[in-house]
């Protein structure tokens, strides 16, 4: 199965920055942040979630409404950056996100 097979699928890259974790979805401009990287993915599945149904409720569409992240995120994924994880989250038929990184 590849990303396009799955609509509500959005790549994401994960990043410290400042002294956090930060991670930052590409298709849509979701983004959550942590002390480490289980939380940053964490709090990402649940901005994910809370984006996904909010969209849901007021387009009508996943994540209707809501912007592409801003080109540097997208170059970060492009570069594959030793210092940047890339993966991709989504959420089959309304059941509970899980990420899935990529190796």
């Amino acid at each position: 199965m590849t990303h396009d097979d799955r609509p509500n699928a959005l790549r994401f890259v994960l990043f410290k920055e400042e002294g956090a974790f930060v991670a930052v979805c590409l298709e849509r401009y979701i983004g959550a942040q942590g002390n480490t990287m289980e939380e940053a993915q964490n709090r990402l599945r649940t901005a994910y979630r809370a984006e996904l149904n909010d969209s849901l409720a007021k387009t009508g569409k996943p994540f209707g409404g809501i912007p592409r992240a801003p080109k540097h995120f997208h170059d970060m994924w492009e570069t594959g950056a030793h210092d940047v994880t890339r993966g991709d989250i989504f959420d089959k038929e309304g059941q509970p996100p899980a990420l899935a990184l990529a190796a």
